[in-house]
């Protein structure tokens, strides 16, 4: 099972501040000088969560935000389906000019993003804090 949530955060002074995930994807819209999106996902990214992956991943980016991070820290399995998600959301971000990012974490995670060829296409972000501020 997975938690999906669409959060928006304002980094301000080196401090982040987010309203924490309800239990539906959502995305707050707001025209902040700083900010950025946040899919955070918790469990498992498997083949049951694909559309709501896909659903979330295209909320951040209608948010607003200059910068989507996925953060894949609390993920436990990335299925090559959510991976391929993940590819199809890149494109049509860059295209609008979002900056879209991903926070693996875990070496099960980042083997799968390595396995799929999708490492490559996303810069390394050690933590959510440093992703979000770059």
């Amino acid at each position: 099972m997975s938690a999906i949530a669409v959060l928006q955060r304002r980094v301000e002074e080196g401090q982040e501040n987010a309203r924490p995930p309800d239990e539906r994807p959502r995305a707050q819209r707001e025209d902040r000088r700083r900010h950025c999106a946040i899919v955070q996902i918790e469990g498992e990214l498997d083949a049951t969560a694909i559309a709501e992956f896909r659903d979330a991943l295209h909320e951040a980016v209608l948010a607003s935000a200059r910068v989507v991070v996925v953060d894949l820290r609390r993920a436990r399995f990335l299925s090559i389906g959510c991976a391929a998600e993940l590819a199809a959301a890149r494109e049509p971000a860059l295209r609008v000019g979002i900056d879209l990012r991903v926070v693996a974490g875990r070496s099960e995670i980042e083997r799968v993003l390595a396995v799929t060829g999708l490492r490559p296409l996303f810069e390394y972000y050690p933590t959510l804090q440093v992703a979000a501020e770059s």
